[in-house]
């Protein structure tokens, strides 16, 4: 992550210059990933999108990820459908659709409406394949990272900044000043969850494993409610 800041954020955390960058660069591996895709067998997709995309996608994305939009035009999640689209997309129906000129078609279908310049709708697709949205990963990441701190104390300066409830069974983390940073934000998003991912009767000894099981399968519920074929802001908030 120190390499982030340096390299990608300004001396006041303004992580717009790193965020451009990564669109780029993913937007480069979306390139690679459409020219070697016909070379490999279609039930390695999900491994190469995990190789090539996700794992930039998702690196320090706890910390720089609270410039993420909560909204299906985020740039990132714009990026990261076009490359689902090109994996995972229903090929036949695209190149079809491009497959013969206005003359060629019957008459009167010859003017294109609305309906051709539709992009196919990648909702159902990172449903059914287990995709998390970027904005999503923000959330899987952060709260991954936040149970860490709170469970082991490591490191040790970022737990003193914690102000758990004093309360015996709560786990319920006391909010300081509101602040754009991934500890205000995690600690948002912790007691939202912390409820459906820690066990009644280990609290913090839950597993690290069971709360990252957890928490997926909770962020994977989230993308998958509301219109089946639309994004809508449901699916990206806790």
């Amino acid at each position: 992550s120190s390499g982030i800041n340096a390299e990608y954020g300004d001396s006041k955390l303004n992580w717009e210059p790193h965020v451009e960058y990564l669109r780029k660069k993913l937007r480069s591996m979306t390139g690679a990933i459409c020219r070697i895709r016909h070379s490999i067998p279609g039930e390695l997709y999900l491994k190469l999108y995990n190789a090539l995309f996700e794992s930039h996608l998702s690196y320090g994305i706890s910390v720089w990820g609270v410039v993420i939009k909560e909204r299906s035009s985020d740039r990132l999640f714009v990026t990261q459908k076009h490359c689902v689209r090109i994996l995972f997309g229903d090929l036949d129906a695209y190149l079809d659709k491009r497959s013969t000129c206005a003359r060629a078609r019957p008459y009167g279908m010859q003017k294109l409406g609305q309906r051709y310049y539709e992009r196919e709708h990648t909702k159902p697709i990172f449903n059914k394949l287990k995709i998390i949205t970027v904005q999503n990963l923000f959330k899987y990441h952060c709260i991954t990272e936040f149970s860490k701190i709170v469970k082991y104390r490591v490191p040790y300066t970022l737990f003193e900044c914690i102000n758990l409830s004093n309360r015996a069974t709560s786990n319920t983390v006391i909010l300081n000043r509101k602040s754009n940073t991934f500890l205000h934000k995690a600690a948002q998003f912790w007691n939202s969850v912390h409820k459906r991912i820690l066990t009644p009767e280990k609290g913090l000894e839950t597993s690290l494993n069971i709360i990252k099981l957890r928490m997926r399968a909770l962020v994977l519920q989230l993308q998958s409610i509301d219109i089946s074929d639309t994004w809508t802001p449901s699916n990206f908030q806790l």
